[in-house]
């Protein structure tokens, strides 16, 4: 079960993620599904190598979603305000036991090398 989508507000959710004392927390924020798809190229793209970095990891990410395309453009989008300021999609954001937001952003995110170092 090292994915799971979150039926929580964004509050919960950045809640969450700074609530692990001891490991980094994970959230994946992919575009919303129309049409039995995500409608972002880049986050199809990115969920195989997400689904199997966590799969393959240990790890545990929360995924949510970022609203359809007119959602996601709005600058009200609560995922574009602070903690999360996500600024494209998809991105994965790791907070570290420390406290520290990490972004991985767009075709980082399945770039292999480039996720299992952000990962590990």
């Amino acid at each position: 079960m090292p994915l799971r989508t979150s039926p929580h507000s964004p509050e919960d959710v950045a809640k969450s993620l700074n609530s692990s004392p001891t490991k980094p927390a994970y959230l994946v924020v992919y575009a919303s599904v129309t049409d039995g798809r995500m409608w972002c190229g880049d986050c199809r793209d990115a969920e195989s190598f997400v689904n199997a970095k966590f799969g393959d990891s240990g790890e545990t990410a929360t995924v949510v979603y970022a609203g359809s395309k007119p959602e996601w453009r709005s600058a009200d989008n609560i995922w574009k305000k602070e903690p999360f300021l996500v600024t494209a999609l998809p991105t994965i954001i790791k907070v570290t036991a420390d406290g520290k937001w990490e972004r991985l952003v767009e075709a980082d995110v399945y770039d292999q090398k480039k996720l299992d170092v952000f990962v590990e």
